[in-house]
């Protein structure tokens, strides 16, 4: 396991986080119910959301020996209703998670619009609008959030991938993990989490701000100083340098 920041750690190839202090794995978006969506529009595309969540959710499991889940917001993907597919997957998943008595917490994300629905049947299920641990906050990322010194701000909302040009040109897009400071903040940090769907492959990093969704990130951010830790899935997760100096092969 790696602390990329303090009492926060990654390990394997995992998109996903382990807080020690409360001894929870912390995941975001989600996005169960996508591929619904996109049948609607004429766009057929494998239903296999819930079976990446499942997949990672053991493992992660098994490598952090955690029975407490953090779902960090976009959980399922419709705005405006509870569709079929997101009704069926999301009681599939929490069954098969209360069979496991695996206790969950599922901070509201700006596409968690009607979940309520589904959590209130589940008794180890609560449903919030953020966890404040005190060093530690965790929030998804869509709403206006005004930090303070000494936090660690865990998000998701961003998507993070780095899309890197190597010398022949030949460009590669991985799912990164990506911590930084905060301006004008003693010790404070901003984490954000890569999506766990896999149709929801990212977003570039770069180092303008207008490019990003959060305004964490947006206005209080040190982009600079941001240190993507990159997936690279089957082989494990890799420490890149500060995005300063990776200017000339960022796309």
């Amino acid at each position: 396991m790696l602390e990329i920041v303090k009492d926060v750690y990654i390990a394997e190839d995992l998109p996903v986080i382990y807080i020690k202090g409360i001894n929870s794995i912390v995941m975001s978006d989600i996005h169960i119910g996508y591929e619904e969506e996109m049948a609607k529009k004429g766009i057929y595309i494998p239903r296999i959301q819930k079976k990446r969540f499942l997949n990672i959710l053991n493992r992660a499991i098994s490598t952090f020996k955690a029975r407490n889940l953090i779902i960090n917001g976009d959980f399922k993907h419709t705005f405006e209703r509870l569709t079929r597919q997101e009704r069926d997957e999301l009681t599939e998943i929490l069954t098969y998670l209360k069979e496991n008595e695996i206790n969950v917490r599922i901070v509201k994300g700006n596409h968690d619009n009607y979940i309520s629905l589904i959590t209130e049947k589940f008794d180890n299920v609560d449903l919030v609008e953020d966890i404040d641990l005190g060093e530690i906050f965790i929030t998804h990322g869509h709403k206006q959030i005004e930090p303070r010194e000494e936090t660690t701000y865990i998000i998701g909302h961003e998507h993070p991938r780095i899309s890197i040009r190597d010398k022949l040109g030949f460009a590669r897009k991985f799912q990164s993990f990506l911590v930084m400071p905060i301006k004008e903040k003693v010790n404070s940090k901003i984490l954000v989490l890569p999506a766990i769907g896999i149709y929801q492959a990212g977003n570039d990093i770069s180092l303008i701000h207008s490019n990003y969704l959060s305004n964490l990130v947006k206005e209080h951010g040190i982009l600079e100083k941001a240190k993507p830790y990159v997936i690279i899935e089957g082989e494990g997760i890799m420490e890149f340098p500060e995005l300063g100096l990776l200017k000339n092969i960022l796309i």
